[in-house]
């Protein structure tokens, strides 16, 4: 009995010391997505000492640059090390904008950065189909309420479409454009941009709510993360 003891305590000794640092090694600070007070979604450690935000709009193509630019670098070097969060809050400057924002936010925390993306690398296709509407589908835009409007700028730009590819019904599309909460959440983001923070331009960046001067782009942020300790 002894002899069996010593033989199983050796065994789970030894599983001990072969799955603790490979389950280390695996953490991925990218699949982590939480919500702040403020309703943006953040991506990685929660306790990260470095917290990294954009203020972005969806019909900003300097916002699509940096998507395409960042996506990789930014989390394989920064986010999934835990020492850097990055946190998504609208800076929304205009109709449509507020229409992609609200689709990026269907479905929840999990499903955010995976609809911000397709909005964003799918941005020159949706905004061209928005800008060769008809003169007769534009005059409508404005009837109705705001949900209404913002299903006809949906409709016209193909973005309920591109939505349905990503696996939302009609009736889930829908409900995410007529969510007051929501777009409470998005307006409040964007005034805090505009009134406290006095940021003018889209992206714009903060470290730990500061904002950071002449930093529009990955070039120019890339060095700030670099920099920081870990």
């Amino acid at each position: 009995m002894k002899y069996r003891s010593a033989y199983l305590a050796s065994a789970v000794m030894a599983a001990a010391v072969m799955i603790s640092p490979v389950s280390a090694q695996q953490t991925d600070w990218s699949k982590r997505v939480t919500l702040s007070a403020m309703g943006g979604h953040v991506m990685g450690n929660p306790l990260a000492a470095h917290k990294l935000t954009e203020y972005m709009s969806y019909t900003c193509n300097h916002c699509a640059a940096f998507e395409t630019e960042a996506h990789s670098s930014l989390t394989s070097n920064f986010v999934n090390k835990g020492h850097v969060s990055f946190e998504i809050r609208n800076l929304v400057l205009n109709p449509i904008d507020l229409t992609a924002a609200m689709l990026a936010r269907c479905g929840g925390r999990t499903k955010f950065f995976g609809n911000h993306r397709a909005l964003l690398l799918q941005q020159p296709a949706w905004l061209k189909k928005f800008q060769s509407a008809s003169p007769e589908a534009m005059k409508t835009i404005n009837d109705g309420t705001v949900p209404q409007r913002m299903k006809k700028i949906a409709r016209l730009a193909g973005l309920d479409l591109l939505m349905t590819k990503r696996g939302y019904s009609a009736t889930e599309i829908n409900a995410c454009l007529s969510s007051q909460a929501e777009q409470d959440k998005i307006l409040a983001m964007t005034k805090y941009a505009t009134d406290t923070l006095k940021l003018t331009g889209t992206p714009s960046f903060t470290l730990t709510d500061q904002p950071l001067a002449n930093v529009h782009s990955w070039t120019a942020l890339r060095p700030k993360l670099a920099a920081l300790p870990q």
